[in-house]
Order: structure tokens, then sequence, then C-alpha cells
């Protein structure tokens, strides 16, 4: 089962305190959603997650590897979206890479991308398109974790549904968070909410 651990945990930016003596728990599979006021530490709570940042004091234990969907995509520019999902496996036999690519096309088009728009490199697409496959490649990932940083913010109201439609769905069998200003729009989905204080 995978989990993540806090335990009295404190990080800052210089003199800046994000937080200081934090302590939760998540354990998965399900879907937690991080939530609260803009700059209240959604997003540094992901990267620590991540070990892009180090507590400053604390315990921080995370059981599994994770996969990481950002608010800035980070897709590679001269894969085509379906590259940017099918990278983040490393299939032995042709047999895999065909069922790979079956698979990540039909997660494509259930997050509402169609089959020309998986043969397109991220120029060609849109801002919402790249923010989709970005998820995409997180869900994809074997990695038992994901951290899902508000990957919903340049949405319509359709492609938020279908993409709150593929975390429930993954939901099942992976430790996912999911950071958003904005919870109401999960009030159809089965999750755990955490509510981060505002910084002082």
């Amino acid at each position: 089962m995978a989990d993540i651990l806090l335990d009295s945990l404190s990080f800052s930016y210089g003199k800046k305190k994000v937080f200081d003596g934090l302590s939760l728990s998540f354990d998965g599979p399900g879907l937690f959603l991080l939530t609260g006021p803009s700059g209240c530490g959604k997003t540094t709570l992901l990267r620590l997650f991540a070990r892009l940042e180090k507590p400053s004091a604390g315990v921080l234990s995370v059981s599994d590897p994770v996969a990481f969907a950002f608010q800035e995509y980070r897709l590679f520019p001269g894969l085509s979206a379906l590259r940017n999902v099918t990278c983040v496996r490393d299939p032995k036999t042709k047999e895999e890479t065909a069922q790979n690519d079956a698979e990540a096309l039909t997660l494509l088009s259930s997050l509402g991308l169609a089959k020309e728009d998986a043969m397109q490199t991220p120029d060609a697409l849109s801002g919402g398109m790249k923010q989709r496959v970005s998820l995409a490649r997180a869900l994809f990932s074997p990695h038992p974790i994901k951290l899902l940083d508000e990957v919903t913010k340049e949405l319509d109201r359709t492609s938020v549904d279908l993409v709150l439609a593929q975390i429930a769905k993954y939901s099942a069998d992976s430790l996912i968070l999911f950071s958003t200003p904005h919870p109401e729009d999960c009030d159809g989905i089965p999750s755990t909410r955490i509510e981060l204080p505002p910084l002082k």
C-alpha cells in the first residue's frame, strides 16, 4: 500500500515560513484533495513529496516513486503528445509497445484529445490540450503515487468533467494527491479533503 507520512514537518523559503510542525498522513489507493487559498503551500507540499524540496525539520516518508503533473506542463517539445505519455514506460517488446500505444491513445481520447491531436507535437496544441497531455503522462506512469498540481486550471467545464472522471478511475489503484483551489468541482467524486491554512 502506497503511503506518505509527515510528522512535525517545517519548511521555509528563506525567512518566509510555509509549514511549521505540519503532521499529516495519506494512505492509498485513493484520492486526496489539497485545498486552501492561493499561496497556502499546496504546490510546495507536492514538491516536498517529490523530493524537489527538502524540509527544514521534521519527518517526511514517501513509500514509493511518484509521478508529477506540474502546472507548467513540462512536455518534451520534439515528441508527439502520444510519445510524451508513453515515454514513462519501458516496453521490452514490440507487442508491449503496441499495447502501450493503444492504452495511451484510449486515455488521451477519454480526456478529449482525438488521435490526430495525439500525433501532434506540443507546439501545435492549445494550453488546455497540453495540460491534459501532462495529466495523462502522470496517470499513465507505473509509479503508484501521483501528484497533480492544479491540472484543471485552464480547462472548460466539459474538459474538467472528463479529467475528473479519469482521476477518479485511476485513484482506485493509485494514491493520488490533487491540489485545487476549487474543491467544489470534485463534489461528485469520492475523496478526502485536506485544507491547508493560509500563510501567516
